[in-house]
């Protein structure tokens, strides 16, 4: 009797071992799924404060690896669908960027929408050789620049000046838009995928994007501040002879340090003719004196 009791007990010790054994690896199993590295995924967030309607630059997010049980719903997890997007509310530091949050540049809206509040869309005309060879493309910043002749100190002044930098490009002629819709918009995307099987998912993006390619444009539409669009109205009354020169900047330079003039003088330099200018005639010697003659009360001195 003792016997069979201790081998119940022995039976009964390894069952609930076993039991205890396969809860613990199912729950670790759940546990590797839902927190593991392997289910993970990466998704993008804020590398800092973004303002409600601020366009969304490269330097301004960063990827972060979330485990599957912590994913929120519309995220997003290349950093292309959400570059050149504009912030429908303030994202925070550190914060998920979700595709509720933001809104697209993209087909469907207007130049108006592409435009920041409290700003505006100033058009400037260009050629090939102010137009960086007419490789500007929306989404472009650029510095402005011109030539100014004035009237100073009874003398004609001319000069070159950097009088506007860090400027947004909205649009190239009609081109607003360069690439295919992001943000809010990969719904849409999807959907034509889904409806368009056995097309290219590239074929669909180029579709849904109605910006054509326009090799030669005339017009250069920046995004600018009112002040500045004034300033821009009176360079292209005052001097409108003279076309505003664009300089293509990198896209995450957005330094802003005040250019000296460029004038005749300062692209010559001090050796030139025009710095050193007419030379003068050597001074003649004085007369060196022989004596003195005794006029009245003064000596005059005779030269040689």
């Amino acid at each position: 009797m003792e016997r069979r009791a201790l081998t119940l007990s022995v039976l009964f010790s390894f069952l609930a071992m076993y039991l205890v054994w396969q809860y613990v690896s199912e729950q670790d199993t759940q546990m590797q799924d839902q927190y593991g590295l392997e289910t993970s995924r990466v998704i993008v967030v804020a590398s800092r404060d973004i303002l409600q309607y601020e366009t969304i630059r490269p330097t301004d997010i960063e990827t972060l690896r979330v485990p599957k049980a912590m994913l929120p719903k519309g995220l997003i997890e290349d950093p292309k669908d959400v570059i050149d997007a504009v912030a429908s509310v303030p994202i925070t530091k550190g914060e998920h960027i979700l595709d509720n949050k933001i809104i697209s540049k993209n087909v469907y809206s207007g130049l108006d929408t592409q435009i920041v509040q409290g700003r505006r869309a100033f058009s400037v005309p260009v050629t090939v050789k102010s137009g960086v060879g007419y490789m500007v493309r929306p989404g472009n910043r650029v510095d402005l620049a011109t030539y100014f002749e004035y009237k100073a100190e009874k003398s004609n002044i001319n000069e070159v000046k950097v009088f506007m930098q860090d400027v947004l490009v909205l649009a190239v002629g009609r081109t607003i838009q360069a690439e295919p819709p992001r943000g809010v918009d990969q719904s849409i995307y999807r959907q034509a995928v889904e409806e368009n099987q056995g097309v290219s998912p590239v074929e669909v993006r180029e579709t849904l994007d109605f910006a054509k390619d326009d090799p030669v444009y005339r017009t250069v539409t920046l995004e600018v501040t009112p002040r500045q669009a004034q300033i821009l109205a009176y360079v292209m009354t005052v001097y409108n002879d003279d076309p505003i020169t664009l300089l293509l900047r990198h896209s995450d330079d957005r330094s802003v340090d005040r250019k000296l003039t460029t004038n005749l003088y300062a692209v010559m330099g001090k050796d030139s003719f025009y710095a050193r200018g007419k030379k003068t005639p050597p001074a003649k010697p004085t007369p060196r004196t022989k004596f003195f003659d005794l006029q009245g009360d003064r000596q005059i001195g005779v030269g040689e």
